[in-house]
């Protein structure tokens, strides 16, 4: 396009001074990107990588971000991704936001379960919470587990142990051979402190909800605590609506199921990182 015709489509769309400026910069072979008149503006994003992390992942670590001694990695981009981080900034203010929440409940020698623990969002703040004695996580995508076992035994060893559990979701793990009623929670009977699921039930539906809730009653200690999030704005007067996309309850029906389950309400903390928040306490 010549400077005479730049100017005048310019100077349409966007007013004489823009065209002052766009004429100029080509003169002196600067680039003012303009909307409408040039092609790469606005410049498009990379394209992201939407699949499942795979096994490839369990061994690497963020390209962004070179390794330290004693300090733990972060995981791929793509590993961030699929438990919902877009970005580093999302990832550690989410994974800050919830070690700081969960850090009020845990006393010390405790031992906490984190169900759905993915790359160890949480698990890498909790690591230097000195009340935490022994922790141990759990899920049903396979290298997430793979990745936290290398990376987290690299530089906490002793403390933490992580397990796949091989339960069959649509979404996450289509060729699962257990369900969710025949799975049972890495743990024996009463030997764990504080159970936590950050975005888990978020895509459970109510069935599969209650078996997990069960289970998480099975191990936790006579005075264990839960903290669990949810989404609570099914569609209309619903008392559930979704899928394992995103699963939302009504929080009176919510509670109801875990007081089924065994749990009385300890304590609602509302919002937490736009997910509604609730302790909840074996009897």
């Amino acid at each position: 396009m010549s400077n005479a015709k730049t100017f005048q489509q310019v100077w349409r769309k966007h007013g004489f001074v823009s065209a002052v400026i766009k004429s100029l910069a080509r003169l002196i072979g600067k680039r003012v990107l303009i909307d409408g008149v040039d092609t790469d503006y606005p410049i498009k994003p990379v394209l992201r990588d939407m699949s499942m992390p795979a096994k490839e992942d369990s061994a690497a670590t963020h390209k962004g971000y070179v390794r330290w001694n004693h300090v733990l990695p972060l995981p791929t981009d793509r590993m961030m991704l699929h438990i919902g981080a877009e970005t580093v900034e999302n990832f550690l203010v989410v994974a800050d936001a919830w070690a700081q929440a969960l850090s009020h409940f845990i006393l010390p020698g405790s031992h906490v379960m984190d169900v759905g623990c993915g790359c160890g969002r949480t698990a890498r703040l909790l690591a230097v919470n000195p009340n935490v004695l022994e922790f141990t996580g759990f899920d049903v995508v396979e290298p997430y587990i793979d990745w936290c076992n290398r990376f987290f035994s690299e530089t906490y060893p002793g403390r933490f142990s992580f397990h796949h559990l091989d339960v069959q979701t649509e979404r996450y793990n289509p060729n699962g051979k257990l369900s969710c009623k025949t799975t049972r929670f890495p743990s024996a009977d009463g030997t764990i402190n504080l159970i936590y699921a950050a975005s888990v039930f978020t895509h459970l539906y109510p069935e599969d909800l209650s078996c997990y809730a069960a289970e998480m009653n099975r191990v936790l200690k006579s005075d264990g605590l839960a903290v669990v999030s949810i989404h609570d704005q099914p569609k209309g007067s619903d008392l559930f609506s979704g899928s394992e996309h995103r699963a939302d309850y009504k929080a009176g029906h919510f509670l109801s199921l875990m007081q089924k389950a065994g749990f009385v309400l300890h304590e609602d903390i509302g919002d937490l990182c736009g997910q509604r928040t609730f302790v909840l306490q074996k009897v």
